[in-house]
């Protein structure tokens, strides 16, 4: 698990994901910025911790978290590039959603959300 709060720590992924992965992260970050920004450069936005990205490195990360339904907010599959299908993860955390990226290839149909 991997938790990102600013600029900084997501251009540090860069080495490790794939191209279409970083992507759509700096993606979600930018559109994080915009949102909840007053005003400062990008270079010093800090997401506060229950707004982070959370980053889910294997599958028994993502049980654990969707394993509380009633703070399960919403649970979305993403099509990126190249046949990667990874899930957005939104969980009530205290005022905010808190939002959650699986890091690894997952697919799963409906009838399969553990």
């Amino acid at each position: 698990m991997k938790i990102i709060q600013n600029l900084t720590e997501l251009l540090e992924l860069r080495q490790g994901l794939q191209g279409s992965i970083m992507q759509y992260l700096e993606e979600e970050f930018y559109y994080l910025y915009e949102y909840l920004s007053n005003g400062e450069r990008i270079e010093d936005f800090q997401l506060l911790p229950n707004q982070s990205m959370i980053l889910l490195n294997n599958k028994e990360e993502l049980e654990k978290v969707i394993q509380n339904k009633i703070e399960l907010e919403f649970l979305d599959e993403v099509n990126l590039k190249d046949n990667i299908v990874i899930l957005r993860i939104g969980m009530r955390n205290l005022e905010d959603i808190q939002l959650y990226y699986t890091l690894f290839k997952y697919s799963m149909r409906e009838d399969e959300i553990p």
